[in-house]
């Protein structure tokens, strides 16, 4: 869409057109009808923003509906590393932490190294899930500070901190 330009006929300021263009159904007496080309009516300057940046949204407590609200629990540093020692060949630490995609394939992968070491391939498998796990081990602190950290968010959010 387009906007007449300043200082054109569109614009009631320009002194070149004078009352007679605004009191004639904005035509000049003498001129033409309007083109095909110019539709649209001018359209007035907006009033500038009364605000710098964005406006300030107040902030939502969802704790007020019709069911209530269970708080997002926080993992221990203790469970989580006797899940990875002792079950982490099937994914529990993932589990725990809410990576549940993980853990499938941690449990999935195990079990399907363990049936394919008949045909020695179940140990390339094997191989990969210890690997993995060694890794987790070096990422464990910091998923267990991010989990706590989205939990106390979530927890804050909803108006239960």
């Amino acid at each position: 869409m387009t906007y007449p330009p300043q200082g054109g006929p569109g614009d009631p300021t320009n002194a070149q057109w004078g009352p007679s263009f605004h009191q004639h159904g904005g035509q000049p007496a003498s001129a033409p009808p309007p083109s095909p080309g110019w539709p649209y009516a001018p359209v007035p300057p907006q009033p500038a923003p009364q605000h710098i940046g964005h406006p300030q949204v107040p902030v939502q407590s969802y704790a007020t509906g019709p069911y209530p609200v269970m708080p997002m629990p926080y993992k221990d540093t203790t469970a989580a590393w006797l899940l990875w020692l002792f079950l982490g060949a099937f994914g529990a630490h993932h589990f725990y932490l809410g990576r549940t995609s993980w853990g499938v394939a941690y449990a999935v992968g195990f079990v399907l190294s363990w049936l394919l070491v008949v045909v020695i391939i179940g140990f390339f498998g094997l191989i990969a899930l210890f690997v993995l796990w060694i890794v987790d081990a070096t990422q464990m602190s910091q998923r267990l500070l991010r989990h706590n950290a989205h939990a106390y968010a979530v927890n804050r959010s909803l108006g239960l901190v």
